[in-house]
């Protein structure tokens, strides 16, 4: 196959995908009851308040202003209710996280043009998850490196000594981190790596430089966002028992119709479902019954963050990965109970990418894509399936045979030495032991012939299944960007399919 007839991207089903939740396979194939999480993209579309708080839309513009972003007319349309919103979140990674933080983003600038291809306006909002406090989890970056045979991955982090319940997005990006970051990319150290800068700061820069599209960043601690959402805080205080016991029958049919829900709460222990922030910057479990107070010291669970989302912005698509989808068949009651529209749920895009030399492999050596989901024996044993079956064929007829003959020797021997039995039984253990093992040998030599082809297969799992997971799940986009620019980007958004029961491998 020539460069010119090569595909666009490899496409897959999204049940190749090692380890997506059954849930949202099942949810995206129909089978699951629209009682549980509906998945209709014809519902009316809702809109934001008409007079959105002053007081949020300045904020917003300022600090997204800060970080160069200048979407005044975003915000401004929206409040209005001349454009409806749309929107998705992560936490605020070193570097910009994973390849999974990307094609949310790319989901959601794919959602805007349909809407605009449908004569419609839209407001993308990227929530800025500052308020959690897993500095081990944002403070890990792993990059690809290419050596002359594969992609070696290397991790590259910083761990808190103690376990800390302070938020990550307020504090400053390690310098070692940085530094490793800069060695092992070999750049010069950009703006949003400056010294003492914050994951926050450094995230919403990052994204500034890296799309053209004007997306409305959403810090998760702005004062007059938990102000905006002091209404629903009450209500939920207030309403903390219904909204307990609307969790435990949601997570009960779940349960009942073969789904493990995502948030388990422990025996006896109510759901989580506020934390308070301290002085300090830190996040303290609050618990029933709750005085709300200042609603700015109030930082929302992983089950209340959405609803403080939706009742705020009244999005009209929430884009989220396989996991917040489950979230929100776990949650959706919540919604009805406390009057806070339900958006429409959709599953961001899946994508993984690597330069077409890599790719290529694929056509070159006759390789199917899910087979990089495996090992590279496992791949290659099946292009050998006569020879590999004629060997384990000569392996358990030789076994057999001279099992047998030991079993005779036994059979004559026993009435003179009775001792003799255990010791046959252990010749037998250790020939069934060796023989597999020859046997494994001789398949890994049929395996290993063509050397070629077993690199080209080592190179391809290195690549989409490093370490035994999927590569857009642990890999940074940084590295992608950087040597490919914008024309990575473009085609990220290009390939990103919202709501999509197929996954891409896209070639660089």
């Amino acid at each position: 196959m020539t460069a010119a007839t090569e595909p666009a991207c490899l496409e897959l089903a999204l049940a190749d995908y090692p380890g997506m939740n059954p849930f949202v396979l099942d949810w995206m194939a129909g089978k699951v009851p629209s009682a549980l999480l509906p998945r209709a993209a014809g519902e009316k579309v809702p809109k934001a308040d008409e007079g959105a708080s002053a007081e949020l839309r300045e904020a917003l513009i300022e600090s997204n202003q800060r970080w160069g972003l200048f979407v005044r007319d975003e915000v401004e349309r929206w409040a209005s209710g001349e454009s409806v919103a749309i929107i998705a979140g992560q936490q605020v990674g070193f570097a910009g996280g994973p390849l999974y933080t990307l094609a949310k983003i790319a989901t959601l600038i794919k959602l805007k043009k349909q809407f605009e291809a449908e004569g419609k306006r839209a407001t993308i909002f990227f929530w800025l998850a500052t308020e959690d406090h897993d500095f081990d989890e944002a403070a890990t970056l792993s990059i690809p490196i290419p050596n002359d045979k594969q992609h070696d991955l290397v991790h590259i982090a910083v761990r808190h000594a103690v376990d800390s319940k302070a938020m990550v997005g307020p504090q400053p990006v390690p310098e070692p981190l940085i530094a490793e970051l800069l060695a092992q990319l070999n750049i010069p150290r950009p703006s949003w790596l400056r010294e003492g800068i914050t994951f926050r700061d450094s995230f919403a820069e990052l994204i500034a430089a890296a799309f053209d599209e004007k997306i409305v960043l959403v810090d998760a601690l702005l004062p007059e966002l938990r102000r905006a959402g002091a209404t629903l805080f009450e209500q939920i205080a207030m309403r903390s028992d219904e909204v307990q016991n609307a969790l435990v029958a949601r997570s009960n049919a779940l349960a009942r119709a073969g789904y493990v829900p995502q948030v388990v709460a422990r025996d006896g222990d109510p759901y989580t479902l506020f934390f308070r922030i301290d002085g300090k910057g830190n996040r303290e479990l609050m618990t029933p019954p709750f005085d709300i107070g200042d609603p700015a010291t109030i930082s929302t669970s992983a089950l209340t963050r959405p609803l403080l989302q939706d009742f705020v912005f009244r999005p009209a698509v929430f884009v989220g990965g396989p996991a917040e989808v489950a979230y929100y068949a776990q949650i959706a009651p919540l919604h009805e109970l406390l009057g806070v529209p339900l958006p429409r749920v959709a599953l961001r895009g899946h994508a993984l990418v690597a330069p077409k030399r890599v790719t290529r492999a694929f056509t070159r050596y006759a390789l199917e894509p899910r087979e990089v989901f495996t090992n590279a024996d496992a791949i290659l044993a099946q292009r050998e399936p006569e020879a590999v079956a004629r060997v384990r064929a000569l392996s358990e007829e030789a076994k057999r045979d001279l099992i047998a003959r030991i079993e005779q020797i036994g059979d004559i021997a026993l009435p003179a030495e009775h001792a003799l039995a255990r010791a046959i039984n252990r010749s037998i253990g250790h020939i069934e032991y060796h023989f597999n093992k020859l046997t494994e040998r001789a398949i890994r030599g049929f395996v290993r012939k063509d050397r070629e082809r077993y690199e080209a297969a080592r190179d391809l799992i290195s690549t989409f299944y490093p370490d035994r997971h999927v590569q857009d799940r642990v890999v940074a986009w940084i590295p992608f960007w950087l040597r490919y620019g914008n024309d990575f980007i473009e085609r990220f958004i290009d390939e990103a399919e919202p709501d999509s029961a197929q996954f891409k491998i896209v070639g660089l």
